[in-house]
């Protein structure tokens, strides 16, 4: 037992190490090395209508049926489809593939145009899904016509969001390249390198927007919040309410701002009809500036007050850096916690069992027991240290003690959905129970000075359960 467990601290060190050098490294040609999608027709799963949950792990997945369940997924290529009246999932949807494409079955006309001169569509099927999606992809489709009742939570590398698709809930997104087209019933959240908005895209609520280069071509019901390089407002563009970007080098205005605007960009330009004779731009309420230099800009663009003060550079304050910065920081304790559960699972399964007998008085004793452990580990190894004949020993002590205090969070994650698994005693993954953990963790721990003490509460409790249940004992 004793060299399993040395074994498992030493896997678990180098496991972190790989884990820091994959999630920070970065590729600046994405598309190289993007595996082929297989197609091929034979393996396609057909079933009746399923009512349970369904667990799929294969090269090519078409899901043409309806799941009364949730759907979990690992796929090559994952395709929804409504062309046998099926494509419909009355749960979640958790997909991780390099391709998903949730379709549908459209008509275009010969005859009649939409808006903007396109033939008309008509929707003949699509696909819905009930309650939330989870997807992170090469490439995310959602189609004409095709509904996600719940929020989309997406990561790829390109997203594109088509003419006539509903999302009725929040979307929460990072990706590459992100084409919106579709309609949004809560707000967008989105991290992207190339931003479009076209003509057709509507938010209900707000935006938030990080980019690099942000195009902006339909309608925004209440506030926009925007940071971006280079941010072009075209013709079409409608913001209901206040217009405000944190954040830009270069602006082109066009379109309808129908409440008030607060940029700070280091260049605006206003279009004028020079550059289009059917042009609108306009901002209903008042314009509050930041330039590095003050601009001419007539009356007829900006009906209320106009104040301008000099630029100032706000990226290193910026809300959506932050939030880049929290889902960075989700995923990686995600892939830590996964990681350390499949290790224990393998090197000590024993112990699984062990941590996940929680109860209201065993989180006392863990948390006396870790605060114990804390406080004193780090007296002895000083005295270790200052001793001539102790110095390995309080080394040893002291890479230990760090290494407990890196998994305390983990195990107590571990812990705590283990114990929740074990209560419901249904038949869901482990792996949703730690997600589900993990983030309602995270978003405890960004609450002010609450947030703080629960982290340390955490931690000690975690360090309480490693130093009680990791250290093998007689029994």
């Amino acid at each position: 037992m004793k060299s399993n467990f040395k074994f498992f601290i030493f896997t678990f060190v180098l496991t972190i190490l790989l884990l820091t050098s994959f999630c920070f490294a970065t590729d600046n040609n994405l598309d190289d090395d993007i595996m082929p999608i297989a197609n091929d027709e034979e393996q396609v799963q057909k079933t009746d209508i399923r009512n349970a949950d369904s667990y799929i792990n294969d090269s090519y997945y078409k899901i043409n049926n309806t799941i009364n369940g949730n759907v979990f997924t690992s796929a090559e290529e994952l395709d929804i489809d409504p062309s046998d009246n099926g494509g419909i999932i009355e749960g979640n949807l958790f997909a991780s593939a390099n391709t998903v494409n949730i379709k549908s079955e459209v008509t275009y006309s010969e005859t009649e145009k939409d808006d903007i001169g396109n033939p008309a569509i008509s929707i003949d099927k699509y696909c819905t899904i009930s309650g939330n999606a989870f997807i992170v992809a090469d490439k995310f489709v959602l189609e004409s016509g095709s509904k996600i009742y719940g929020d989309l939570f997406v990561c790829a590398n390109d997203v594109e969001l088509l003419q006539g698709s509903i999302i009725y809930g929040n979307v929460f997104l990072v990706a590459n390249n992100l084409t919106l087209n579709s309609e949004i019933g809560g707000s967008l959240y989105a991290s992207a390198n190339t931003f479009d908005m076209q003509y057709f895209g509507f938010i209900s609520r707000d935006l938030h927007l990080s980019a690099k280069n942000a195009t902006l071509d339909g309608y925004i019901y209440r506030d926009s919040f925007i940071e971006a390089n280079n941010i072009t407002l075209n013709n079409n563009f409608i913001n209901q309410n206040d217009f405000n970007v944190s954040q830009a080098n270069n602006l082109t205005f066009s379109g309808e701002v129908k409440g008030n605007a607060t940029i700070n960009a280091k260049t605006i330009y206003f279009k004028s009809n020079d550059d289009d004779t059917d042009l609108t731009c306009v901002i209903a309420g008042n314009l509050s500036y930041s330039s590095k230099q003050e601009i001419e800009i007539p009356d007829e663009i900006v009906l209320g007050q106009t104040t301008y003060s000099k630029y100032i550079n706000n990226s290193t304050n910026s809300i959506f850096k932050n939030i880049v910065n929290f889902v960075i920081s989700l995923i990686t304790v995600l892939l830590v916690v996964y990681c350390l559960y499949l290790l224990i699972s393998k090197l000590a399964p024993k112990y699984l069992n062990k941590i996940a007998d929680i109860s209201a008085l065993a989180l006392l004793k863990y948390f006396g027991i870790g605060l114990a452990f804390i406080i004193l580990i780090p007296i002895v190894t000083v005295l270790l240290l200052i001793s001539r004949i102790g110095t390995i020993l309080g080394l040893l002590l002291l890479f230990i003690y760090i290494i407990f205090i890196i998994i305390a969070k983990p195990i107590f994650i571990i812990s705590i959905s283990a114990c929740i698994k074990n209560k419901l005693q249904n038949k869901l993954s482990i792996y949703l129970y730690i997600l589900a953990v993990t983030i309602v963790l995270s978003i405890i721990e960004l609450i002010p000075y609450v947030g703080l003490l629960i982290t340390l509460i955490i931690n000690t409790i975690g360090f309480g359960i490693v130093t009680r249940h990791l250290i093998p004992s007689k029994e």
